[in-house]
């Protein structure tokens, strides 16, 4: 089990002839909180308990029976759907390593989004509704699956996710700048939708994923980038029956796709019944999402 840095200093001020079995208490209490993680706050009932003295109020009620709720009995096999204090989280954010790596290809550090989409999920209280909706225990497909990637190359998955994201930089043509032919966007587009004829540079729509790369390499500003936006996908899962997201935002700004997610956890909490979102999302059809938003 791993302990955060708070609790890791008040253990090495243990003895160490007595550091091990410390350790094994302050850990077997954490789980009984139903923690993933030990903090300091573990470390002082731990101490509480030793010297004979009632837990603190807090802790207490983290050791109520009551809060190990028989819906959440499922999920609590599994570490990622409770944060890092033991409460269920009824969601996952996955995000790109993008800015992480410093790769070549990114557009806007993923994290960043990700996180205001996590709090926007927090703000709607998404999980203590979606608790109080489901009739008897919650499984892994009831909660929501989210995904952004810093760039088109999707890192990240968003394509299978109920609620994807990915970076995307559209470009345009400068007419006022002059193109020299030097080629180099014709080399760095992946998708072959670049052609450079008489010092004109044509760009095809159909085959541009707005990556962005071509105007990062022109020389002269003949291939210019607009302002970044996000692509944002609704629906996509895998299983038996797989399915790509389907797109209802091609370029969409911040604002706009944190009102798609809202719109998304308004579908799912609101229905009576409880459907994959997928399923949810062809009940309702794409064009009436959209118009929502």
């Amino acid at each position: 089990m791993d302990w955060d840095k708070s609790a890791a200093l008040l253990l090495e001020k243990v003895p160490p002839f007595i550091q091990k079995s410390v350790k094994e208490k302050v850990e077997t209490l954490a789980r009984k909180f139903g923690k993933n993680v030990v903090t300091e706050e573990e470390v002082l009932a731990a101490r509480e308990d030793f010297m004979g003295r009632p837990p603190a109020k807090e802790a207490q009620a983290k050791a109520n029976p009551s809060r190990d709720n028989e819906k959440l009995s499922i999920l609590r096999k599994y570490p990622k759907y409770f944060d890092k204090d033991g409460n269920p989280a009824l969601y996952q954010v996955k995000t790109c390593r993008g800015a992480e790596v410093n790769c070549p290809f990114l557009i806007t550090d993923s994290k960043i989004l990700g996180d205001k989409l996590q709090k926007r999920l927090e703000a709607l209280h998404f999980t203590e509704r979606l608790i109080n909706k489901v009739e008897g225990q919650i499984l892994p497909h009831h909660t929501m699956k989210l995904a952004v990637s810093g760039c088109p190359n999707s890192c990240s998955m968003p394509q299978i996710k109920d609620f994807g994201v990915h970076a995307v930089e559209p470009v345009y043509v400068d007419a006022e700048s002059g193109c020299i032919e030097c080629m180099k966007c014709v080399e760095t587009c992946r998708e072959d939708a670049i052609t450079v004829k008489d010092s004109q540079v044509t760009i095809d729509r159909e085959k541009c994923v707005h990556c962005g790369l071509c105007a990062r390499v022109c020389p002269t500003g003949s291939i210019k980038a607009q302002e970044k936006k996000y692509r944002v996908m609704i629906g996509g899962k895998v299983g038996r029956h797989p399915k790509f997201a389907e797109d209802i935002l091609p370029q969409a700004d911040e604002s706009t796709t944190l009102k798609a997610l809202e719109v998304c956890t308004d579908i799912i909490l609101s229905s009576k019944t409880e459907h994959r979102f997928r399923t949810l999302i062809e009940h309702h059809g794409i064009e009436e999402i959209k118009r929502r938003i």
